[in-house]
């Protein structure tokens, strides 16, 4: 009976439950379609509730990432650099920005961790210390900073369709910057290995010798499509660009130059990619807000999925000798290679 003391007619738990197994099914029906089902990472969560963790890199023991970078973060006191152990979990400040916003760009070697403001780079003892600034002439905002034995390279950021933009470098132990190439544009993508300097500009891929002289190109552009990001192993290069279907793919070329090859039929261009001796680790978006973390033989091969989620943050990508790394919006995760 209803509140006035009628009776209901017998239809009407059928109808309600009718209803309900509709909208079951209806339930059901879009979650299965891709885009409508919710996509949580896999992925073991090292560090949480972290202010918009960016750049970030792995030397196998430790993992450093940069945190903030707003002005909002500055009054909240997490423009940081932290690190978490991979022993014990722990989770700790190497970088106490205040009134500084490091830049979304490290460098790691075996005893210091590299971190940057503008105009500005420092080193800091990655157990923990006193930062020591060791250029301090250093034009815009660093950049994509490499290392080798003596030297820390870098960009200059300038954002895309940047012009007559150079190549720097100075001494890890402290010193005046010097220049390696200029009048670059839109250039990203930085490697450094025993002999040469790599990276992306817009006619192609150069190179410059550390020993100084004019830079080279290794690979020109013949489409003139946009390239973007570029890593290395010990031979080749990697890097992204868009085809004549306007897809962004992942290419591969020998540093001595020759004939490009695709590796992975799609690439997200604007997240990290990053590689090792045997795999390229990527991201690809598979709807607009579903990404997949990939890899692919440098070899070539059919690339493996190594995790999905939903997330739009998920930009920066490390990789040490078992593991690889990644951020989201406010949390820093781990996967096994």
């Amino acid at each position: 009976m209803d509140p006035r003391g009628e009776h209901l007619p017998l239809s009407w738990p059928l109808t309600n439950l009718n209803r309900l197994i509709f909208l079951l099914a209806l339930v059901v029906i879009l979650t299965s379609i891709p885009g409508c089902k919710s996509v949580a990472w896999k992925a073991r969560v090292l560090a949480d509730k972290q202010d918009h963790p960016s750049r970030i890199i792995s030397d196998g023991s430790s993992v450093f990432y940069v945190t903030g970078g707003t002005v909002a973060s500055r009054k909240e006191g997490t423009n940081n650099v932290n690190r978490i152990s991979l022993k014990d979990g722990s989770v700790s400040v190497l970088v106490k920005g205040g009134e500084h916003l490091p830049s979304d760009t490290l460098a790691v070697d075996d005893k210091f961790v590299y971190w940057s403001v503008p105009g500005r780079i420092f080193r800091v003892p990655k157990a923990g210390g006193e930062s020591e600034m060791i250029v301090s002439d250093a034009p815009g905002k660093p950049d994509e900073m490499v290392l080798d034995d003596e030297n820390i390279y870098w960009l200059v950021w300038g954002g895309s369709g940047s012009q007559s933009m150079p190549v720097l470098f100075a001494k890890k132990t402290g010193g005046s910057t010097q220049t390696l190439a200029t009048g670059q544009e839109g250039y990203s993508g930085l490697c450094v290995d025993r002999d040469f300097v790599y990276w992306v500009a817009t006619t192609g891929i150069r190179k410059a010798a550390k020993t100084g002289g004019p830079d080279t190109l290794v690979y020109r552009n013949p489409s003139r499509g946009p390239m973007s990001g570029m890593v290395q192993d010990s031979a080749n290069l990697f890097y992204a660009q868009m085809d004549n279907r306007n897809d962004w793919v992942l290419m591969k070329i020998s540093k001595q130059g020759g004939e490009a090859t695709k590796l992975a039929p799609s690439v997200s261009e604007v997240m990290q990619f990053v590689a090792d001796e045997n795999s390229v680790y990527y991201f690809d978006g598979e709807t607009a807000s579903t990404f997949a973390l990939r890899k692919v033989s440098t070899n070539g091969g059919e690339p493996a999925t190594l995790d999905r989620g939903e997330d739009s943050w998920n930009k920066y990508l490390a990789v040490d000798k078992s593991q690889v790394y990644f951020t989201t919006i406010a949390k820093v995760y781990v996967v096994a290679k």
